[in-house]
């Protein structure tokens, strides 16, 4: 009782911008939020009537999801914004296992585009799906790194999830590029429902030629409902 009572004063402290639907057409269910406003307003007009997908206002480690994204860098750096509250919140043992885990796999850096499952030995959080927004910190305002970041990790979790006994069923994801990286709320919130999309959706079946992938012209992303099959 305890720990229920316990679990419900964690999320009163988020306000839910977005609830799930029903009923739910995968084993996914996915948590968007972000302690700003806008950027949380900005992701629940993006994923509006997707059932499998929750917005909210407010810090996500407040959530007890198996899983959360780490946005930061390809070194993993996880100095700052939302990478240190999860660094703090495993006392200092996630940054070590990140970095650990990026030398082993990745010769000590992870492209933008790739991810990784890093697990700890923790209750709760015990999973970090690792997905760098940026190489370095700095500006990716006029980049698609949103949509690269998230749509790495939703692929490490599908991949995680066909070969392990401990599937990640619920998945927390803050908004991408918007702290350091500068991008505006409403890019980034599109940017992460193209990469909804286009894995969770199986959209990328309908990328036929490079030409038809989002975002294959600068400035213009291609609708679902504009590719034409030949």
């Amino acid at each position: 009782m305890f720990a229920f009572l316990t679990r419900l004063a964690r999320r009163w402290r988020v306000k839910t911008l977005k609830s799930f639907g029903t009923p739910s057409k995968t084993d996914l269910r996915i948590t968007f939020g972000d302690t700003h406003f806008e950027r949380a307003d900005a992701l629940a007009r993006a994923f509006a009537g997707v059932n499998e997908v929750e917005v909210v206002e407010g810090n996500l480690l407040n959530l007890d999801c198996e899983a959360i994204v780490s946005p930061a860098n390809s070194f993993g750096d996880m100095g700052g914004g939302i990478d240190k509250a999860i660094d703090d919140f495993h006392e200092g043992k996630a940054q070590a296992a990140v970095v650990v885990a990026m030398a082993e796999h990745w010769f000590g850096e992870l492209p933008v585009g790739s991810a990784l499952v890093v697990t700890l030995a923790t209750r709760r959080w015990p999973f970090i799906v690792v997905a760098p927004t940026m190489r370095i910190p700095g500006n990716v305002a006029s980049t698609i790194n949103a949509y690269l970041a998230m749509r790495a990790a939703l692929m490490a979790v599908l991949k995680h999830n066909a070969n392990s006994d401990r599937p990640i069923r619920h998945l927390a994801v803050s908004s991408l590029c918007t702290g350091v990286g500068g991008m505006p709320h409403e890019l980034s919130a599109e940017q992460m429902r193209t990469a909804y999309d286009s894995v969770i959706g199986g959209e990328w079946r309908k990328v036929l030629h490079p030409a038809l992938a989002p975002y294959a012209f600068p400035g213009k992303r291609i609708a679902w409902t504009e590719v034409k099959r030949p």
